[in-house]
């Protein structure tokens, strides 16, 4: 049985590495679960995201969750 990843040790460790890819809005872990926000519902950025968990965080099954561009107010 493998161990489920801490969702705020998942979002520091990748964090720096989805905010890279073009058409992701941000990433956080609202309800513990690891959740990555898209600009827009793009396969090719969600693919992109997929293969940078893959590397850096194999356990973790980020959600997705399409949002538009976050703006600062």
């Amino acid at each position: 049985m493998s161990e489920r990843p801490d969702a705020l040790a998942l979002k520091q460790l990748l964090s720096p590495l989805l905010l890279e890819v073009e058409g992701v809005s941000g990433v956080g872990v609202p309800g513990g679960r690891l959740t990555v926000y898209l600009e827009a519902d793009d396969a090719s950025v969600r693919n992109r995201v997929l293969e940078i968990v893959a590397r850096a965080a194999p356990a973790a099954a980020p959600h997705f969750e399409v949002t538009g561009a976050f703006r600062k107010q």
